[in-house]
């Protein structure tokens, strides 16, 4: 019994993961490009794309939310689709982490 659950448990965290976030640094989705894979419900830091990304997308009924500040502070525009130039949304160059969960 031990076993099944062990294998169910490591199942579901693999079923977790998902494609959450794809940027980049230019806009129109040109130059370097990241998509971050992880959990849901979790604050991320965007690493060397710190107050460098121009472009966000999101795909599958995904909702994140860009913040200006590390750990999740100072509330930036919720990307709900596939694609935003962030300097259309006065937030060119200044994400530093990101939010994202299912609509």
């Amino acid at each position: 019994m031990f076993k099944y659950v062990l294998i169910a448990s490591a199942l579901a965290a693999v079923s977790s993961a998902y494609n959450l976030l794809t940027v980049c640094n230019n806009s129109n989705f040109s130059g370097n490009c990241i998509t971050w894979t992880g959990n849901l419900n979790t604050c991320y830091g965007v690493g060397e794309y710190n107050d460098a990304i121009s472009s966000a997308k999101v795909e599958g009924g995904i909702v994140c939310r860009l913040y200006r500040d590390a750990g999740c502070k100072g509330a930036g525009p919720l990307i709900t689709g596939p694609a935003y130039n962030l300097q259309e949304q006065n937030f060119n160059d200044v994400t530093s982490s990101f939010y994202c969960y299912f609509t």
